[in-house]
């Protein structure tokens, strides 16, 4: 349930002037792209305004099933924008504001569709947040993630939160403390990395590829599967017993059955 919006526009690609982030339909995948190369995609109120607004909008619109999320230039994200977040920022953006204040992974765990990141460029402090936040990472193989903000200051509090649901909390610490640079390689036993490539040019096919995958599965078991992660440690068994009874009882649950009893491939209806 989206708690910062209270309408989306279900023309809102069309209708709102987007600013720092590209956003495009592709049948059931929704393209986002961050698009402020020259601030390395630092994440600035408008552009993470803007996010949350097209992962609301990807979230109440039943045709898409999945979010694409990628960068342009060689910076996939600095994490917060500074300088931006201390003063005005000119900008263009006629997307609706929130009404209230953003928290960058509230705004991840009210998203309950797969969303699949590809990652060609390094990836430093707070966007570590967009990493932790995906349900797979595709990165070239040349990629680093780095914590530097130690070095200017700073503690990156919030990251080393969620990288602490990936690897034991002092590893995570240790890292934090070090702001030292690791390459992508180093993060796919934890699972910070999904797929790994060889070569930038691979990342979008892979991610089309893992689409093709997923498509197997019924689209409201997948979002019952993600809210469920999402709060895996406030959900009791019986809580989980309680949604896995719901979902026996949509129609995507019955196909799946009779097809599988029919030796068939299931055609999901997400009802």
């Amino acid at each position: 349930m989206n708690t910062y919006f209270s309408e989306i526009a279900e023309d809102a690609l069309q209708r709102f002037r987007w600013h720092f982030i590209e956003c495009r339909e592709e049948a059931d995948c929704l393209w986002l792209t961050l698009n402020h190369a020259e601030r390395h995609n630092a994440l600035n109120p408008v552009m993470l305004n803007e996010l949350a607004y097209a992962l609301a909008y990807a979230q109440n619109n039943r045709r898409l099933r999945f979010v694409m999320l990628t960068a342009r230039g060689p910076v996939f994200c600095a994490g917060a924008d500074l300088k931006a977040m201390m003063g005005g920022i000119e900008h263009h953006s006629t997307v609706p504001p929130a009404q209230r204040p953003l928290v960058v992974h509230e705004l991840f765990e009210q998203f309950t569709k797969p969303l699949i990141t590809g990652i060609t460029g390094n990836v430093l402090a707070g966007g570590m947040l967009l990493v932790t936040a995906s349900t797979f990472v595709v990165a070239h193989r040349q990629v680093h993630f780095s914590l530097p903000e130690v070095k200017r200051g700073l503690f990156p509090l919030q990251v080393m939160k969620a990288l602490a649901g990936f690897m034991p909390a002092r590893q995570a610490l240790n890292w934090c403390l070090l702001g030292e640079a690791r390459p992508a390689e180093a993060l796919l036993p934890y699972g910070l990395v999904t797929h790994l490539v060889a070569q930038a040019a691979e990342v979008e096919p892979t991610m089309r590829q893992l689409v093709e995958q997923l498509r197997e599965g019924a689209p409201l078991a997948m979002q019952a599967g993600i809210d469920a992660y999402h709060h895996l440690e406030q959900l009791s068994h019986e809580a989980l017993n309680h949604k896995l009874m719901q979902l026996l009882q949509t129609k995507d649950a019955q196909e799946g059955i009779r097809a599988f009893s029919e030796k068939r491939k299931p055609q999901w209806i997400g009802e």
